[in-house]
């Protein structure tokens, strides 16, 4: 990894989150009333149209763009899809932390893979001619137009393990010699209400407001937005042609869940192939993880199976350990991010390698007994720890499970400090994009009223829900 930028809840830039990380700073606040009337659908008892939730881990003025510096008018800008603006920027970043301007990578065969899913943000004004699409497979298209790049672009929906799939084709990609370069991650917006609804109909909505990993009041997820860019280069290249490198990425695996008792059912066996095939492509044993950022919900069913998944690799081998894996999840901290969950995963993973620091998990006074973490070679890192495999690379696994059955587990490790310093001077990174943004966006319709008189609503009911939330909750992802 050569580029690493973020636009996340609370830190608009990598430096932020990684303070944040270490702090333990929960990201967490309500529904901004911008967003929606969070106190029109909310209820603490779950029921038909209300939402059991009003939190989540939300990037502040979202609402705002740099028109200007992507070369697109104001009419364009303020229709475009929330989603593609933020991985532009997200993307504009990550070039300049790898000491490098768009020009530069002009016509060159670089890839570009997103983890992401369009919003219906574009339908809340009318159609206008001269508006770039705003489609989900724009979400690379548009990152491919501005700095022209040559290869593959690729927007992938596996849902919750999206960017973390879109990382493993973007190495893949790499492997093969299709490409030179890679621009990979992830982006999700939180635009409405109607996630909520689903979520919360599906029983899968924490009502507390906290996401409680591994704990044992786990009761649901928090939703949360952003995006996440990684800019990946083969080391041997990197290496060559100057680049810093902030880590690497050693091995990555994709399996599915196949048959199961449902399609949000988990398959443990399936999440330990995953992790499995991930750390043989990697030439690592299990013993020498000193860290998994697990995919880690909250959720009472799911996080035992996952814990049962990494106990049957990490098994094998615990005898030949030297120190405990701390384990945890990010979520407690953002969020759920839905789409770019697994990339940020991977970047909290990343910076703990690149620091030889592990931060904290919250909210897990209680781990759930169901673990059985003190007949494991496990531990809940659950404040800041060193990192717990001193001597060893530091080498770290980050899961990433999606609902539908896909799943996604990638191994990362430290730079190799020996190669960096044979290989001489490192190019420098250069400061973050100063963009002028300006708020660009399309106001939600007010709803409509009703023809004729209706009664007012008892205080325990929602207001009446919209079309979106009679749907199936099964439309959206939240494994």
């Amino acid at each position: 990894m050569i580029g690493m930028a973020c636009r996340l809840p609370g830190a608009p830039d990598v430096g932020t989150f990684w303070r944040n990380l270490r702090a333990g700073h929960l990201a967490i606040g309500e529904v901004p009333p911008e967003r929606w009337d969070a106190s029109r659908f909310y209820r603490p008892t779950a029921g038909a149209g209300r939402t059991v939730g009003k939190w989540g881990g939300f990037v502040e003025g979202i609402e705002e763009f740099d028109d200007g510096h992507f070369g697109l008018t104001e009419t364009q800008a303020r229709y475009l899809d929330p989603t593609i603006r933020l991985f532009l920027e997200t993307t504009a970043d990550c070039l300049r932390d790898a000491g490098l301007e768009g020009p530069e990578l002009a016509g060159r065969d670089i890839g570009v893979f997103a983890g992401a899913r369009g919003t219906g943000y574009a339908a809340r004004g009318p159609m206008r001619a001269e508006v770039p699409e705003s489609d989900p497979n724009f979400v690379a298209s548009h990152v491919g137009q501005h700095f022209d790049l040559r290869g593959p672009h690729l927007v992938v929906d596996s849902a919750c393990s999206s960017s973390l799939v879109a990382i493993h084709l973007a190495c893949q990609s790499l492997r093969s010699g299709e490409i030179e370069a890679a621009v990979a991650g992830g982006a999700s917006i939180l635009l409405d209400e109607e996630p909520y609804l689903e979520f919360s109909a599906a029983g899968a909505l924490s009502p507390t407001g906290r996401c409680s990993a591994f704990d044992r009041r786990a009761n649901g997820f928090v939703p949360g937005e952003g995006s996440v860019v990684l800019l990946l280069k083969p080391l041997y290249a990197a290496l060559r042609d100057g680049d810093p490198v902030h880590g690497v990425i050693e091995g990555s695996a994709v399996t599915n869940d196949g048959r199961t008792m449902g399609l949000t059912t988990p398959n443990p066996a399936a999440q330990a192939a995953a992790v499995r095939r991930a750390l043989h492509a990697a030439g690592r044993a299990p013993a020498e993880v000193g860290m998994i950022e697990a995919h880690g919900t909250g959720t009472a069913i799911g996080d035992p199976l996952e814990f049962r998944a990494l106990r049957t690799v990490f098994d094998e081998d615990r005898d030949a350990r030297a120190g405990q894996c701390l384990f945890g999840s990010v979520k407690t901290n953002v969020g759920h991010l839905l789409h770019a969950a697994g990339a940020v995963g991977l970047l909290k993973a990343l910076l703990a390698v690149q620091h030889g620091i592990v931060p904290p998990t919250l909210h897990c006074e209680e781990p759930n007994p169901r673990l059985k973490l003190e007949d494991s070679p496990f531990a809940l890192a659950t404040e800041v720890r060193e990192w717990p495999l001193p001597g060893l690379p530091r080498v770290a696994g980050v899961s990433s499970f999606g609902f539908g059955g896909t799943n996604a587990h990638v191994v990362v490790a430290q730079a190799p400090a020996e190669r960096l310093a044979a290989a001489g001077p490192r190019r420098r990174s250069r400061p973050p994009i100063a963009f002028e943004r300006r708020r660009l966006w399309l106001e939600r319709p007010a709803p409509q009223q009703p023809q004729q008189p209706q009664p007012a609503p008892v205080a325990a009911e929602a207001a009446t829900p919209p079309a979106a939330a009679q749907r199936s909750p099964l439309r959206l992802a939240f494994t």
